[in-house]
C-alpha cells in the first residue's frame, strides 16, 4: 500500500499546481489497491446522521482529557468516549469525516460499493475543507489522526441497522508516505471504523452547506449540525436550553453556556440557518432561512 500511495502523489503533484492555479476543482476518485483514491472535488459534503446526533468530538480548543458520557433525552441512545493520549477527537478533527463521507457517497452514487480505506493528498484535503496548505496545519492534522484513532467510543446507536457491542476507534488505521519535500503533496491513507463506514455505505448522511468549513467557533459548529440534523423541512424546531447543551456536548457551567449562545444568537452567522432564545418558553428556536 505504501508504493501505491507513494506514486499517487507524484502523480498529483502536477495536476494540483495546475488547479490551484486554474481555480478550477474536480472529481479525482478512482479504486487503487483496494482503497479509494480522493482529490480536488466540486460536490456535495455529507456528514454522517449519528455523530451529527451525538456529541462525540470536543468543543474544547484544548487538549481535553476527559471522558464523555452522553444519553438522550429519551434514554434509548447512549454513548461513551474516552480520550485518546493526546486528548478526545475535536471537532475539528471530524472535517476527516465529512471528507472521507463525502467522497465515499459520491462512489455509492456511481453504483459502486466503496472500501473502507481512502486514499489522499494533504493538499486536496486542506483545499476541500479550507484550510491553510502551510506546514503547520500539516502537523496539526498529523495531531488530528492520532486523535481520532486512539478516541475510543462505546455506543448503542446503530449505522447500517448494526449496533456495535465494542468500544472502537473514530478511525481504525492511518499511514503517511512522506516522499516528498513539498507537504501538501503527502499521501495519506485512513480506514474509517466499520460503525462509521455501516452509516455511509446505508447512505445514513445528510448534505451540509460547504460554508460549513468557515465557522470557526465550536460550539457554532456544533449548533449548525444540530440545526440540519432536526430542523429538516420543518419551518422550524425547538428544544430547551438544557438538553441543547447536552447535546452540544459543552462542559461549560449553564450560565456562561447561555452567555455564549446568546451573543452567537446576536451575531447568527450559522449557514442556512437562523436560532434564538426564547426565554418566555426556556427554548432555543431554530429556522431555515
Amino acid at each position: 500500500m505504501t508504493d501505491i500511495i507513494a506514486n499517487y502523489a507524484k502523480k498529483f503533484q502536477t495536476y494540483a499546481k495546475q488547479n490551484e492555479a486554474e481555480s478550477k476543482f474536480k472529481v479525482v476518485t478512482d479504486e487503487v489497491g483496494g482503497a479509494v483514491v480522493c482529490g480536488l472535488v466540486n460536490y456535495s459534503f455529507k456528514d454522517d446522521a449519528a455523530t451529527m446526533e451525538a456529541p462525540i468530538f470536543s468543543l474544547s480548543t484544548q487538549e481535553d482529557k476527559q471522558v464523555w458520557i452522553w444519553t438522550s433525552s429519551d434514554g434509548t441512545k447512549t454513548v461513551e468516549v474516552k480520550p485518546s493520549f493526546y486528548g478526545r477527537a475535536t471537532i475539528f478533527d471530524k472535517d476527516l469525516l465529512i471528507f472521507a463521507a463525502s467522497h465515499l457517497t459520491a462512489e455509492i452514487n456511481k453504483g459502486n460499493i466503496p472500501s473502507r480505506t481512502i486514499t489522499f493528498t494533504t493538499y486536496s484535503y486542506f483545499k476541500a475543507t479550507g484550510k491553510s496548505t502551510s506546514g503547520t496545519y500539516y502537523e496539526r492534522f498529523k495531531m488530528s489522526l492520532e486523535r481520532l484513532k486512539g478516541t475510543t467510543i462505546t455506543t448503542n446507536i446503530k449505522t447500517g441497522n448494526i449496533k456495535t457491542a465494542k468500544g472502537f476507534g473514530i478511525i481504525d488505521d492511518w499511514e503517511v508516505c512522506e516522499n516528498s519535500d513539498d507537504h501538501k503533496n503527502l499521501a495519506i491513507s485512513v480506514t474509517l471504523s466499520k460503525w462509521l463506514y455501516n452509516a455511509i455505505v446505508s447512505q445514513e448522511v445528510l448534505t451540509i452547506s460547504p460554508d460549513y468549513f468557515k465557522i470557526r467557533k465550536p460550539l457554532e459548529r456544533r449548533l449548525y449540525e444540530i440545526a440540519r440534523k432536526h430542523v429538516g423541512k420543518q419551518k422550524q424546531w425547538s428544544i430547551t436550553f438544557e438538553s441543547l447543551q447536552k447535546k452540544c456536548g459543552s462542559v461549560r457551567e449553564p450560565r456562561k453556556f447561555r452567555s455564549e449562545l446568546k451573543s452567537l444568537c446576536e451575531s447568527n452567522n450559522l449557514p442556512e440557518y437562523l436560532y434564538k432564545i426564547d426565554d418566555e418558553s426556556g427554548k432555543v428556536i431554530f429556522t431555515r432561512k
